[in-house]
């Protein structure tokens, strides 16, 4: 049985949820992976962000988000930060956070395939140094923030929109 990975860019997500689902849309993680892996064996999925400041009005429930996140089985979350710039503030060292575990443990062999929950066509480059390694790399986004380079390095790309989102809508405990 094929061991999966799943590295998902929780901000490419989020955007994703909102815009595409509905913006207070509340994802159920466990049966979101649960679709992902697809019967094969989960690794483990990793999830990557970055806390938001203090004097965001949307801080606590971010951070109340990311403790749910802690608590479900196999998910690990981490963390890069936001550096403050005339724009607003920007995610700093999430990206590399991310390419760098997806090559880490490809080297080690930890997986079969990864699952890329992303659009960032950056990720492109990564994908074909994992399948030059003989794994297989799949990706998955909305398909208003998908990049087609991305989606077409990897083994495998399929939308996000065809996703049965009412049955992966979190209930009101879940975070």
């Amino acid at each position: 049985m094929e061991k999966v990975a799943i590295f998902i860019d929780g901000s490419n997500l989020y955007k994703g949820l909102v815009s595409e689902v509905a913006s207070d849309y509340r994802l159920d993680f466990v049966r979101f992976i649960e679709l992902l892996v697809a019967g094969r064996r989960l690794l483990r999925a990793y999830y990557y962000n970055a806390p938001l400041p203090p004097e965001d009005p949307a801080a606590k429930a971010h951070q109340s988000f990311l403790n749910y996140l802690r608590r479900v089985p196999y998910v690990s979350v981490r963390l890069g930060r936001l550096e403050r710039r005339a724009e607003g503030f920007v995610e700093k060292g999430v990206d590399i956070q991310l390419a760098v575990d997806m090559l880490r443990l490809a080297y080690a062999r930890a997986f079969d395939v990864a699952i890329l929950v992303s659009g960032d066509g950056d990720f492109a480059e990564v994908v074909r140094v994992i399948q030059d390694m003989g794994m297989q790399v799949e990706n998955t986004t909305f398909h208003a923030l998908s990049s087609y380079r991305l989606a077409q390095q990897a083994d495998r790309f399929y939308p996000l929109d065809d996703f049965p989102w009412d049955q992966l809508r979190a209930q009101a405990s879940e975070g």
